[in-house]
């Protein structure tokens, strides 16, 4: 029985490679990697001018970065000019970038309904449902950002005292915030929903594995020297591809849940 274990395990990593490889998921990871892009920056406005609003901004902002710098783990400089600069223009430009948010985040959601339609089966939901979804999945996902900025701040006002805690205490909340995102969307996006189990497992298999393609990525990030290929525009393809990167690990861990085995054989290859 130990020995069936590992070896059902491996065939169901190799076949959710397959998966992963093929060209309708392909599509869909590079479509929610686009939205990523376009959503962030008018995302990270409405959090900081939001933040702002709810508490003392010589204390969420340092948490609001460390939770971010977590999450994007790269060019952390970069990011920290970024939220400077939205910091001056949040009071400005909150309306338009909501919009934004509200558009890219359809673009978003909905791709990663395909997606898990793809793995689980199920019908897509009409248009309208699909977008007010997504609406409602971007406040939900903020309002998680928002009590883990707050237990970040918490951890990070132990710097002094325990400066070893307080680091891994940062970091144990930005894990435990990416595995409840991706608790949120394997169990709310698909359509028939699957059960609390089964959306549980894939969020262990889906943060496990965001946190192990996360020190690959920047690992490989510094060898492939991006600005001297493109330049001013590096940050963005890297983004790009860390987006992309993110999206194949949210498609991964639900492969990887009993009931993408069960079901994956119905599903066209």
């Amino acid at each position: 029985m130990s020995q069936r274990a590992p070896r059902g395990l491996a065939a169901r990593a190799w076949s959710a490679v397959g998966t992963l490889l093929s060209r309708d998921v392909v599509v869909v990871t590079n479509a929610i990697a686009f939205n990523f892009l376009l959503c962030l920056f008018p995302l990270l406005l409405v959090l900081v001018a939001a933040a702002r609003q709810l508490g003392d901004s010589r204390r969420v902002g340092p948490a609001l970065l460390s939770l971010i710098n977590e999450l994007i783990p790269f060019e952390h400089q970069v990011l920290a000019t970024s939220l400077r600069s939205l910091g001056r223009m949040a009071k400005t430009l909150e309306v338009f970038s909501l919009v934004l948010v509200v558009w890219g985040s359809s673009g978003i959601f909905m791709p990663v309904e395909m997606a898990l339609n793809r793995v689980w089966g199920g019908p897509s939901r009409h248009f309208v449902l699909s977008r007010l979804l997504a609406f409602v999945m971007t406040i939900s996902g903020s309002a998680l950002v928002f009590v883990s900025v707050a237990l970040t701040s918490l951890a990070r006002s132990y710097n002094r005292e325990w400066p070893t805690l307080a680091t891994y205490g940062a970091k144990a909340i930005a894990f435990l915030l990416t595995c409840l995102v991706f608790f949120l969307i394997y169990r709310v996006i698909p359509d028939p929903p699957v059960g609390t189990g089964v959306a549980g497992r894939a969020a262990l298999w889906a943060g496990t594995g965001w946190e192990a393609a996360k020190y690959l990525f920047v690992s490989n990030l510094t060898r492939a020297n991006l600005p001297a290929v493109y330049g001013p525009l590096a940050f963005a393809v890297s983004l790009v591809l860390w987006a992309y990167v993110s999206s194949l690990v949210l498609v991964f861990g639900a492969l990887m849940s009993p009931r993408a085995a069960a079901a994956r054989g119905s599903l066209p290859a």
